[in-house]
């Protein structure tokens, strides 16, 4: 039937320049199919034991089962909330996760789920950038999604799909002392979630989790060639976790950072020049399970849905009153037992279609420093042309004389 077809009711439109503006369409993840045994894999096993580090105080605590049950009522609840508000939601087509996978260089007991597309895609105007992921048991989420890719991919021709290269997954990929199963840069690593966007510029991190120095150099050549700047964003200390629950915009000019994930001074300095306010937003209040593991500034990972109009978990009543004095308008729903099965409101969603101005820069101090960085690499981009073709001497055909002329 129509309906269940991919895309169906949708606009066929891939276009969405940053994390605000009016939001019409948005892939929502599944909790069907999600695998309570977590992968025995080393990327796994470190992000495991984050909840052992900070021991966030539970509020009505729930066993695993439970918790699944409650989450997929938050879901559907949130699925609700967002087709009130008029947005079209797209949903995936899971498929079993509890067999044990196999490549021709790695094999893993099982798969995760289908929880956050926000994790394997991001959408940067109007290129999807789809991400290697660093866990074996997320090398085939994207399949899940892919028949609804592919129906906006033949609707939309100005839309393009960008693909990183799958990486190996091998051993050596990952830390075997110090910090166990933390990704090497020996292979292109993202997590799309690592992405910030901001119109013409996307703030990427690096070396926070999923993603390294070379993934974010393979994103950044990519949306250079699109005309897109990447910038590099750090923070004072590191805490497992994507950027989308650390750094939060929800207008122009207004972003949130978590209070344990401070930016570090240059980046307070880059926005405070181009005028943007950036406020401190505490850490996160409310925990459900322990088998939350999810990071301080989970409380962040909000969903705007238009400027100033923010969905956030109701039970983070310091970020609402943040939120409200600043002129938001929140809506508040309950969402914290999702937390577990892959974290909050931003994760499990992909926001496809957003209206609003292509390719804005709301940086100018980034525009003028663009300029003077496009002088030195053409100019460093012809040194290396003239150091290539220095005494080289091309090889030329040996034309025999005369015959070309005719016999007759």
């Amino acid at each position: 039937s129509m309906s269940s077809s991919p895309g169906a009711g949708g606009f066929g439109v891939v276009e969405s320049w940053n994390e605000w503006d009016t939001l019409r369409e948005v892939w929502v993840g599944t909790l069907e199919q999600k695998n309570l045994t977590p992968a025995n894999e080393p990327a796994v096993t470190r992000k495991l034991g984050s909840y052992a580090k900070y021991g966030w105080e539970l509020r009505d605590e729930l066993p695993d089962e439970a918790c699944l049950q409650e989450a997929k009522r938050q879901l559907e609840n949130y699925v609700d909330v967002l087709k009130g508000e008029g947005i079209v939601v797209q949903r995936p087509k899971p498929f079993p996760t509890d067999e044990a996978l196999k490549t021709p260089i790695w094999s893993v007991d099982r798969m995760g789920g289908f929880t956050c597309p926000r994790d394997v895609f991001f959408v940067a105007g109007k290129q999807v950038i789809e991400a290697p992921m660093s866990w074996r048991s997320r090398y085939f989420e994207n399949l899940a999604w892919r028949d609804l890719m592919l129906s906006y991919y033949t609707a939309d021709p100005r839309m393009r799909w960008s693909c990183a290269p799958k990486p190996k997954l091998v051993d050596s990929s990952f830390e075997t002392e110090g910090d166990v199963g933390k990704i090497t840069n020996d292979e292109i690593f993202f997590d799309a979630a690592d992405a910030r966007r901001f119109g013409k510029d996307v703030f990427f991190q690096a070396h926070y989790g999923t993603a390294n120095d070379l993934g974010r150099d393979w994103v950044r050549r990519e949306l250079t060639a699109s005309g897109l700047r990447v910038q590099d964003f750090e923070f004072e200390e590191f805490h497992f976790s994507h950027i989308d629950a650390r750094l939060t915009p929800v207008e122009e000019n207004l972003a949130f950072y978590c209070g344990r994930d401070k930016p570090s001074p240059a980046m307070f300095e880059l926005f405070k020049e181009n005028e943007w306010n950036l406020i401190d937003a505490g850490t996160r209040t409310d925990c459900r399970s322990k088998s939350d593991n999810c990071a301080p500034g989970i409380h962040l990972n909000v969903l705007t849905i238009g400027p100033g109009v923010v969905i956030v978990e109701e039970s983070e009543k310091n970020l609402i009153k943040l939120l409200r004095d600043e002129g938001c308008d929140v809506i508040p729903i309950p969402f914290s037992a999702c937390y577990p099965w892959g974290g909050a409101l931003n994760c499990f969603t992909l926001d496809i279609f957003r209206h609003g101005p292509e390719a804005k820069s709301y940086f100018p101090t980034l525009d003028r420093e663009a300029e003077q960085k496009k002088a030195r690499e053409e100019a460093a981009a012809k040194a290396a042309r003239a150091r290539l073709t220095k005494d080289f001497q091309p090889r030329l055909p040996k034309r025999t004389v005369g015959a070309s002329q005719s016999v007759f």
